[in-house]
């Protein structure tokens, strides 16, 4: 998007520069990098704590996880199809479904945190989640599954949350307008046509973020060491005389963090037959150890939508030559 239009307005929370116009736009940062490389590989309690206790704006994550998507999807009708716009394009879907990972990875803290999952869950429902009251979804057994992790995903426990806006009575007007829930992204990022609204410039910047490729087998590699440190925290909360509460709130950012970690390394494409592969195939095998393991559910289904929906980002990346992972899940949903 141009300076003097929406540019600013494009993944704020994921870029630098975004002066209000007057100066250069700077590199775009993943998301799940930006919140997790500040600990480093061996946080503290405190660090912990303290990272579980600042939670993000999810409905910010949740409204940039649409915008991205919706761009990435205008871009090839707007512009010829050269290297660059495919990977401005790939660059846009990273981002998206960064952010959705990260709506779906962390735990229900508010209400503005549940209604930023129901929205982002209604936007990326699946083809079939949506059928009449009554009639039988013609779904195959994969569409099945990939519906029910979808759902796990974004599970927020709806009972208990309250009703959504009151109903406007009898005398009100504006009523073509009138909000259908709390937080509605279709109101949040409205709908736009015609050709896609990134400038060159904006192009090359967004082509140039795929250049920034972390290494797969870290991310891995520190799922891993974070998932064994909440494991830990948790069995000497259970054991310890002290107060365990500092414990349990520690743990949970750990776990966190580790989930944030496996949906980087899931997200990235890796080439066929390369380390990045192994990565991947390791990751696979390391999330399906956790299935029987305390972990909420709904980060466990998080990862497992979260591979499935980036084989269509490895299809952009390199059609062909690009790993796309059909993982054998233990059943979780």
């Amino acid at each position: 998007m141009t300076k003097t239009n929406q540019d600013r307005g494009l993944a704020p929370l994921v870029s630098d520069g975004q002066d209000g116009g007057g100066g250069g736009l700077g590199a775009i940062r993943d998301p799940l990098a930006g919140l997790a490389d500040a600990l480093g590989d061996d946080p503290s309690l405190a660090e912990l704590i303290a990272f579980r206790d600042g939670a993000p704006d999810l409905t910010l994550f949740a409204r940039e996880a649409k915008r991205c998507d919706d761009e990435a999807a205008r871009l090839p009708y707007g512009r010829e199809q050269t290297h660059e716009v495919q990977m401005a394009r790939v660059g846009l879907k990273i981002v998206a479904l960064s952010c959705t990972a990260m709506v779906a990875i962390w735990p229900v803290d508010t209400i503005g945190d549940a209604d930023a999952k129901r929205a982002l869950a209604r936007e990326t429902r699946l083809h079939g989640d949506d059928t009449d009251y009554g009639i039988a979804p013609m779904l195959s057994v994969e569409d099945a599954d990939r519906l029910r992790l979808h759902r796990a995903a974004f599970a927020v426990g709806e009972l208990i949350v309250p009703p959504g806006p009151v109903a406007p009575s009898i005398a009100y007007r504006g009523l073509a307008s009138w909000p259908l829930s709390r937080f509605d992204l279709v109101d949040a990022v409205p709908l736009a046509g015609g050709d896609a609204s990134l400038a060159s410039a904006q192009i090359a910047r967004w082509a140039g973020f795929v250049d920034a490729y972390p290494t797969l087998s870290d991310l891995v590699d520190r799922f891993a060491r974070l998932i064994a440190t909440a494991d830990r925290l948790m069995v000497v909360a259970d054991t310890t005389s002290d107060d365990p509460r500092l414990l349990r709130r520690a743990a949970e950012g750990a776990r966190i963090l580790a989930y944030l970690a496996a949906a980087r390394a899931a997200i990235w494409p890796a080439m066929r037959y390369s380390a990045d592969a192994e990565a991947k195939l390791r990751l696979v095998a390391l999330v399906n150890e956790r299935a029987s393991r305390p972990d909420p559910l709904h980060m466990q289904a998080a990862i497992r939508h979260v591979v499935s929906q980036a084989n269509w980002i490895a299809k952009g990346f390199r059609l062909g030559a690009t790993l796309e992972l059909d993982a054998d899940w233990i059943p979780i949903v």
